[in-house]
């Protein structure tokens, strides 16, 4: 069949708009979505740019099914063009919407791939990728490792969108910050962010919209109204707490959105006192915070683990409120938030042992074998085991006289574990996540990492005093005070590259205070004192020294430090 000739003059005007929008798009503008679909799809969808800018209209508008066919084409095309940069990107939209949708399967190789490319070569990424690496932080298993890390990457994703000059998407990534954790408002760039996109506010009417919603002083519904459905709803659920119990229709399959409007409906539950409807939709809330969670949902729940539901029948769950955050450094304690305080009683040391050992495994949970041989040692298989319960009992005993539940404490099917439920946070958890993060960040983001490991530092402190020594917890033990050493030589070596005498000499102190053995503390601390002219005290550190090298190990220093005095 020959083709109609007026056809041909047809396909040339559409892709001279096809050419026409890929270049807006190149010059950093978005094409308004009716323009681009005005454009036929068979014309349209060869060209990535086009499906690109679908896209990210998609995932504003929570359409999530057409967005995921959209973003595969475009992956293979810019595939096809081997233009990595723009893979990386389609990429990582196609990880958040699945994070969305709560698939963490599927998310997975995209995830890892993004990641490791992010810590090669952060400069070949856009803001889409530790946008998408932030929310799959949030949402791992070790939810409390990972937090500070998340939030640390959506302040890169909106640093990165600032440098790429696109207006638009820096302020949904900070609004996604916010529905994140409200307390991000405080971060210190903040007040620049919000400075420069105000001045960007002429360059799209959807740009004005979310920088009045940052920035009003008066938040209002009909503010949040003006954005996309997906955040609408979540601003107004998480900034002005007031969820809708009914979802848009568009959000049917938004794990997020599903928690705000399932806590709403156990809000007017209780205020109706069907306590038996409230304590099963709390416990669908669980199950959905499993999936995605945030700091702000984490606050959501606590909220309503607070109001103390339990059903009336048998199999209504027991909801433990609130939950105990667990002293471990200097002596094991618990603290509620209503201020309620408890130190436990162990009538056996094993008890301890075993409490301690839970809490420090990734969910509070280990493997039956894998306790008895780490907490009851070697010896008759049986014995341990039966010993291993008889412990069981007796944590259990003491726990519930300090005030946590009893079930709190549980063995099921080989597997023993304290509930997640029953715990807000541990001290050595915090205190983990914060200096490993600061490791990771220290080569790109050493500010950042400074700011973590001061947050670490003071929570440090032996590790459950009143328990008396075992091969596993002295392990432990030295491990942790392995990375408090570690931080302390890095921040000390930190303040000295910026001249701050003051807080290297502080650090100093702690760690030669923390470890009085380590020669090259005593070196760094004498330098410091001859560069600012305190010959006598640098003498003084020597001396000290010169005494724990004789009486502890029995060596003499090392000639570099003599020589250092009186070279």
């Amino acid at each position: 069949m020959k083709q109609n000739r007026n056809d041909v003059p047809m396909q040339q005007q559409w892709l001279g708009q096809v050419m026409n929008a890929e270049q807006a798009i190149l010059d950093g503008q978005m094409p308004p979505m009716e323009q681009l679909l005005a454009i036929p799809a068979e014309i349209r969808m060869k060209s990535p740019l086009l499906l690109r800018v679908e896209c990210e209209i998609g995932l504003l508008h929570g359409q999530l099914a057409g967005s995921k066919k959209r973003l595969e084409a475009a992956l293979r095309g810019f595939a096809a063009q081997a233009d990595e940069s723009s893979m990386l990107t389609m990429m990582a939209m196609l990880g958040l919407l699945y994070i969305q949708v709560g698939d963490k399967h599927e998310s997975k190789p995209f995830l890892s791939q993004l990641e490791q490319e992010w810590k090669r070569n952060p400069e070949n990424c856009s803001g889409f990728v530790p946008w998408a690496l932030a929310r799959a932080a949030a949402n791992a298993e070790e939810l409390a490792v990972r937090m500070e890390e998340a939030r640390g990457l959506l302040m890169a994703a909106a640093e990165r969108f600032r440098e790429e000059g696109r207006p638009l998407w820096t302020g949904f990534v900070l609004l996604d910050g916010l529905i994140f954790d409200p307390r991000n408002r405080s971060h210190p760039d903040w007040t620049f962010w919000m400075n420069w996109l105000k001045r960007r506010t002429e360059e799209d009417a959807l740009t004005g919209d979310v920088v009045r919603v940052l920035t009003s002083a008066d938040l209002n519904e009909s503010l949040c109204d003006r954005l996309p459905v997906r955040y609408a709803y979540l601003a107004k659920a998480v900034l002005l707490k007031k969820a809708a119990e009914r979802l848009p229709e568009e959000l049917a399959d938004d794990i997020e959105s599903g928690i705000y409007a399932a806590a709403a409906a156990v809000k007017r539950q209780l205020k109706e006192g069907r306590l038996d409807d409230a304590a099963e939709g709390l416990r669908q809330l669980e199950r959905q915070r499993q999936i995605v969670s945030t700091p702000a949902i984490e606050q959501l729940a606590a909220e309503l683990r607070a109001a103390g539901i339990t059903g009336k029948h048998p199999e209504s769950p027991l909801i433990v409120s609130p939950r105990w955050r667990v002293k471990l450094f200097g002596g094991i304690a618990f603290n509620k938030e209503d201020g309620q305080y408890a130190e436990p009683v162990w009538r056996r040391r094993k008890a301890g042992e075993l409490f301690v050992y839970l809490l420090l495994q990734q969910g509070y949970k280990s493997n039956k074998e894998q306790v008895i041989e780490r907490v009851f040692g070697e010896g008759d298989h049986a014995k341990r085991s039966n010993q291993l319960y008889v412990t069981l009992h007796d944590l259990r005993s003491a726990l519930k006289e300090a005030g946590l539940h009893e079930d709190a404490v549980f063995a099921k099917r080989g597997v023993i574990a304290i509930s997640e439920q029953a715990v807000d946070s541990v001290d050595v958890e915090t205190f983990l996540t914060l200096s490993r993060v600061g490791d990771q960040l220290w080569t790109d983001d050493r500010e950042e990492a400074v700011r973590l490991f001061e947050k670490a530092i003071p929570l440090y402190g032996v590790l459950a005093t009143e328990l008396p020594y075992a091969e596993w917890l002295e392990r432990v033990r030295e491990q942790l005070m392995d990375r408090q050493t570690g931080m302390l030589r890095r921040l000390a070596a930190y303040y000295g590259e910026l001249n701050d005498d003051a807080r290297e000499e502080q650090r100093l102190s702690d760690w030669i205070a923390l470890r009085p053995e380590q020669e090259e503390a005593y070196e760094a601390m004498i330098r410091l004192c001859l560069r600012s002219l305190r010959r006598v005290e640098a003498i003084g550190w020597y001396r000290r020294l010169e005494r724990i090298c004789k009486e502890e190990l029995g060596i003499e220093p090392r000639e570099e430090v003599k020589r250092l005095l009186w070279s």
